[in-house]
């Protein structure tokens, strides 16, 4: 159990770190913009940490629940995230594949079960919202 949650854990780091990527890639010859890198380089710490078991899913959620409230400021709004989110999911990670479009992450080229992370941050979204 404990080396399937490390695995689930490693696949779920580089599969952030792609859409990290992949959303931060120039677009046709541009140069990826300052928040483009910042997002970047943020899913690539969330990735380390992922990768070294610093942070338990606990961790995740209360850094995840407090930095919701400090970006939204909307209680039930960051609860019904925490809750209903992909468990591996951290506020900048949620937020860099909630603000896309299926077309910008490249949503016909992930594997499945990256489909399926950014399907389920996007129903978590419409729902969260409509409370």
């Amino acid at each position: 159990m404990q080396l399937e949650r490390k695995s689930t854990m490693q696949v779920a780091a580089v599969l952030f770190a792609v859409l990290a990527l992949s959303a931060a890639a120039p677009v046709q010859g541009r140069e990826p913009s300052l928040e483009e890198l910042e997002m970047e380089h943020l899913i690539e710490q969330a990735s380390r940490a992922f990768e070294n078991h610093d942070l338990s899913i606990e961790e995740i959620s209360a850094g995840f629940h407090y930095r919701c409230l400090r970006a939204i400021g909307d209680t039930a709004f960051c609860e019904c995230l925490v809750e209903k989110r992909p468990y591996i999911l951290r506020f900048e990670q949620y937020i860099a594949i909630s603000s896309r479009t299926k077309a910008e992450l490249d949503y016909d080229t992930l594997s499945d079960y990256s489909k399926e992370i950014v399907n389920k941050a996007f129903l978590v979204r419409e729902e969260c919202v409509g409370r």
